[in-house]
């Protein structure tokens, strides 16, 4: 990795004089781990009450040594070797203040075993040619009010009380001392999505303490860039309405997340008319906890419009719409039963549980089709409405309310009208009242850009109605398609980013997925 800081010109970001579109993954459930992660929702939903749980049944000393085992085997070098191996180049790293340092009024310490994972993971990701974001997840007191920022009491008291904000400056200061010289660390995300819109009567302290921080760090570590979230879970950038370009100058970015919502260019537009204003780029600092349908329409989204992403998260228990997983330990039923007033666990018994626990996350499960998702590698399923270019000749017809700036039509297959509904949380598949397909008349034409790591690849577009198509890949016509039980097999044989295209001849067409084998 070479030895100099990324930065900021013209809404890119840099190294040197190369363009750097930061790609990966964000380290949830590591050292600050969420109850859902789990699959503990409910009341155990955050840290400090996860932290609870363990010690109340069992004991404390049991408890030390599980959060220093857990801590130890949750991430490690593999897992960045790993992603390094994928083609990816970042990770977002969520910080608990509570854990990583120690506060004695305004003075702060680092905690020295927390201080080791942080140090251990820059020191992988420098072998591996990774960038690292330190993310201030979880500030003291509370940025948000719930349970990601490890809130105590369900208010976001880091604007409430003067002292959190001096216990956080003085956390960055500290944070700025030990790195300012390590360009691994790619940037620092000053506060995880800060005040959601029923706490935003403190909206108008945000800027004030970005400032604060910034002139903290500043003059410290000249170097890094810095990333600027907004309000209601980084979606609300009218907290910074007040801060001018020359401001934004300093090696600044924006950071937005964006969650269940429709994949398309338009509702990205208000955050890139922000960062148009302020001539920074813009990143997507968390996505994701959707299913894989949803991954192969927005990241590539991002890619096309130069957002760098992180996908949110990277690991978690027995799942498929995560990168990594673990398996769900057998005794877990039982603590579920016992947290919700049933089953009576004797120590002994919720030992054993935690232990099969930790044996679990030190055995992860790669869901490499999450992979194949984000990054269009087959095999992978492609709605054809995430098509990537279109040329239409045809009037749009009234349907799904999704890509309106685009003439082609979209349509929900039942025949309704209105707006997608894409909360599919544990990724769960479209409901068939959601399919969408894109209408296609004689001479319309919609393409797809997909990486092909090694061909022949198989491959079905399913469409409907009596009209004809023709496939082409990379200009070339695709010859020996043939229908098969209503879709149409083709084979790609080129190799790398490729174009494939799907043109409608005569007649009309219902473009409706994409099965790559």
């Amino acid at each position: 990795m070479r030895k100099e800081f990324i930065k900021c010109h013209s809404k890119k970001m840099y190294l040197g004089d190369h363009p750097v579109l930061l790609r990966g993954f964000g380290l949830g459930g590591w050292l600050l781990p969420e109850g859902y992660m789990w699959q503990m929702e409910g009341e155990y939903d955050r840290p400090r009450r996860m932290e609870q749980l363990i010690e109340s049944l069992c004991g404390s000393e049991y408890a030390a040594s599980f959060w220093e085992r857990y801590e130890e085997s949750y991430i490690t070098r593999v897992d960045i070797e790993w992603t390094a191996s994928l083609g990816f180049n970042s990770v977002r790293l969520p910080i608990n203040a509570r854990r990583l340092l120690r506060f004695d009024g305004q003075n702060v310490a680092f905690d020295v075993k927390t201080l080791k994972h942080v140090d251990n993971l820059i020191d992988w990701c420098r072998g591996c040619g990774i960038y690292v974001i330190l993310d201030m997840h979880a500030a003291p007191g509370g940025q948000t009010g719930q349970n990601i920022d490890d809130s105590e009491n369900d208010q976001p008291e880091l604007f409430i009380n003067p002292l959190y904000q001096d216990q956080l400056c003085a956390a960055w200061e500290l944070l700025a001392v030990r790195y300012a010289n390590e360009p691994v660390v790619a940037a620092y995300d000053l506060l995880n999505e800060p005040l959601p819109d029923f706490f935003k009567q403190y909206n108008d302290g945000v800027l004030p303490l970005y400032r604060r921080l910034i002139a903290k760090i500043r003059a410290i570590d000249p170097h890094h860039m810095i990333m600027l979230e907004g309000a209601h879970w980084a979606t609300d950038f009218t907290v910074l309405d007040d801060m001018p370009r020359e401001e934004a100058a300093d090696n600044i970015a924006l950071q937005f997340h964006r969650y269940w919502s429709a994949p398309d260019a338009e509702s990205l537009e208000r955050y890139q008319s922000v960062a148009d204003r302020l001539d920074v780029p813009l990143y997507l600092g968390e996505s994701g906890e959707n299913n894989l349908e949803w991954y192969t329409a927005m990241f590539p989204l991002c890619d096309r419009l130069d957002i760098g992403w992180s996908f949110w998260s990277y690991k978690k228990m027995n799942c498929k719409n995560s990168p990594v997983t673990f398996a769900r330990p057998e005794g877990w039923n039982l603590l579920m039963q016992h947290i919700h007033g049933g089953t009576v666990l004797s120590q002994a018994q919720a030992q054993g549980i935690f232990d099969e626990f930790l044996t679990c996350i030190s055995q992860p499960i790669y869901n490499k089709p999450v992979v194949c998702a984000l990054t269009r590698t087959p095999p992978f399923v492609l709605p054809c409405e995430a098509f990537d270019e279109s040329r239409i000749f045809s009037k749009r017809l009234s349907g799904a309310v999704l890509r309106m700036r685009e003439k082609a039509s979209l349509l929900f297959r039942d025949g309704h009208t209105g707006e997608p509904d894409y909360r599919r949380l544990k990724g769960e598949p479209q409901p068939e009242e959601e399919t969408i397909v894109v209408r296609l008349c004689a001479g319309d034409e919609i393409g797809f850009h997909i990486h092909v790591a090694s061909a022949p690849v198989s491959a079905r577009l399913w469409a409907y109605g009596d009209g004809m198509i023709v496939l082409s890949c990379n200009g070339a016509p695709i010859s020996d398609t043939r229908l098969e039980r209503g879709a149409y097999a083709f084979q790609i044989r080129q190799t790398g980013k490729v174009l494939l295209k799907v043109r409608c001849l005569q007649g009309e067409i219902d473009a409706d997925r994409i099965e790559f084998n």
